[in-house]
C-alpha cells in the first residue's frame, strides 16, 4: 500500500515562503537538504500526516506559473472563522468564507482560500464531515 508523504511546489522567496507557512498554519523546518544549485525544504506540523516540500531553485528571478493544472493544496481547522480572523490579523489576505450545502440546506463544508507568496492557492477547510 503506498503512502502519501508529501507536496512538492516551487518558490521564488525561500525565505518569504517559509515565515508564510510558519505564521499561517504552524509548519516549521523538519529537514533540509542544500545543494548549490537549489535547496529542499521540507515542512510539517503535530497535526501533519504528510510534508509539504518547498524546492528553492537558487538562481530563479522570475515567478513560477502555474499554468491551468494546478488546484490547490488544503489544510483543516478546527474554526473557520478563528483562522480567519488571525490570518486576516498577519495581513495574509484571506479570502472570504464560504460554504457548501445540500439540497436540503444541510452544510457540507465551511472554508476559504488564501494565497502563499508564489501564488499557489491554499485551501483551509473547517473540520466537518468528509473533511477531519
Amino acid at each position: 500500500m503506498a503512502k502519501l508523504i508529501h507536496t512538492m511546489i516551487r518558490v521564488l522567496d525561500l525565505d518569504k515562503s517559509l515565515r508564510f507557512y510558519q505564521q499561517a498554519f504552524d509548519l516549521q523546518v523538519v529537514h533540509r537538504l542544500d545543494f548549490p544549485d537549489f535547496s529542499l525544504v521540507y515542512l510539517r506540523n503535530e497535526l501533519a500526516d504528510n510534508e509539504i516540500e518547498l524546492t528553492w531553485n537558487k538562481s530563479r528571478k522570475e515567478p513560477y506559473t502555474h499554468g491551468d493544472g494546478y488546484g490547490h493544496v488544503a489544510f483543516c481547522v478546527d474554526d473557520v472563522a478563528e483562522a480567519h480572523k488571525r490570518l486576516r490579523k498577519l495581513e495574509l489576505s484571506p479570502n472570504d468564507i464560504r460554504e457548501f450545502r445540500d439540497d436540503s440546506g444541510q452544510l457540507l463544508a465551511r472554508y476559504f482560500f488564501i494565497q502563499d507568496p508564489d501564488g499557489y492557492k491554499l485551501e483551509i477547510l473547517e473540520r466537518h464531515g468528509h473533511y477531519q
